[in-house]
């Protein structure tokens, strides 16, 4: 099956230290996107190694910067590099009525679509049209370390448009390779908590970085990003 919209899309992948993640995520996706028929690009987005990793900032710098590079992008695709698409009619492109769930069932978590799995679980990988990511300010800048970021970026959706898209379990079953653990975030429930307050103030427009480096080959693009 191929992109029926004729987009143009940016992946977006926030990444630190997972080499042999990489490198399946790489030679799998071009694979997988190249039957598809797309124009896509990739974008690592990588914070200097001394930061507390943020993963909700680091999409907003890669919405930023890929705009930057072309702005004719009209589809963000926020990619986690453990992630594999199991089913080949999973197409990689937008919903252009609402933002879009393309993770719904996950061999980690037994591919269940049951309780906070079946409507609340907003992770992995999602969907936004340019004009739908605008319109929710993007992500909270708040959240330093693992948890809570995605449920913040599902209520943010859903102040802003009346439901979230979201594949069929068939459809969107994807595969997790193991990795490290993170170092969870202490404050993350209070950030939660408090997030409908900031959706207008903390986000894309406030969102401060500074690219240190840039990298570019014929598979991907790399921002190594300071905050």
């Amino acid at each position: 099956m191929e992109n029926s919209r004729n987009s143009k899309v940016a992946i977006i992948v926030p990444y630190r230290d997972r080499v042999k993640n990489l490198y399946i995520f790489l030679l799998y996706m071009h694979k997988f996107l190249s039957r598809q028929n797309i124009e896509y690009g990739i974008f690592l987005i990588e914070p200097l190694g001394y930061l507390t990793f943020n993963r909700a900032l680091l999409l907003n710098v890669g919405y930023l910067e890929a705009l930057k590079e072309d702005q004719h992008f009209d589809c963000f695709i926020f990619h986690d590099v453990d992630m594999l698409p199991e089913n080949n009619n999973n197409i990689y492109e937008c919903d252009t009525l609402y933002p879009k769930q393309m993770a719904v069932s996950i061999n980690t978590y037994g591919y269940s679509t049951e309780g906070y799995f079946k409507e609340k679980y907003f992770g992995g990988i999602n969907a936004f049209t340019k004009e739908q990511f605008r319109k929710i300010n993007g992500f909270s800048n708040l959240y330093f370390g693992w948890g809570m970021e995605d449920d913040d970026a599902r209520n943010r959706a859903l102040a802003q448009y009346p439901k979230i898209s979201r594949l069929s379990p068939e459809i969107g079953r994807y595969f997790a390779n193991c990795h490290q653990t993170q170092s969870k975030n202490p404050d993350r429930y209070l950030l939660y908590m408090r997030s409908s307050s900031r959706f207008q103030t903390d986000g894309l427009n406030s969102v401060q970085y500074k690219i240190v480096k840039v990298e570019k080959n014929s598979l991907f693009t790399r921002f190594y990003v300071k905050y």
